[in-house]
């Protein structure tokens, strides 16, 4: 059983805490999604940002990393770097079976994450740009 994500901690980092509500909801599927597409290698990927998001104060580069690295496993891209899967096991899926269908849900949300990450982004340099504005008047 996977331990559950701080989701009510002292961090002021909003992506943060947006990425850790998102994995306590859906880690466990994470990991049998990541699991049905590249064996242990996917679930231990899983697996290692979870405990990273679980010690992390801020949302850092890498991790960002790690979470694009993810949808693009989850969405068999096939440009993931030197963690190339072997996708052998992904022929023996049935599209239309229930295990696809919530891997296209589970990809999805992950996509909405990562876009709702950039949104915070956006509006911490939107609030950066302004308050020396705001000092001058």
């Amino acid at each position: 059983m996977l331990r559950k994500l701080p989701t009510k901690t002292l961090s002021a980092d909003l992506q943060l805490a947006a990425v850790r509500a998102h994995f306590d909801e859906h880690g466990s599927a994470l990991c049998n999604a990541a699991g049905l597409i590249d064996g242990e290698a996917g679930t231990a990927r899983v697996l290692r940002l979870m405990t990273g998001l679980r010690e992390a104060s801020r949302l850092d580069r890498s991790t960002r990393h790690r979470l694009v690295e993810l949808h693009r496993l989850l969405s068999l891209d096939p440009v993931i770097d030197v963690f190339e899967p072997d996708l052998s096991s992904w022929v023996l899926l049935d599209p239309a079976s229930p295990e696809v269908e919530e891997l296209c849900l589970l990809t999805d949300r992950l996509y909405d994450l990562l876009i709702k990450i950039g949104e915070l982004d956006d509006e911490r340099d939107a609030l950066a740009l302004a308050l020396p504005a705001q000092d001058a008047a």
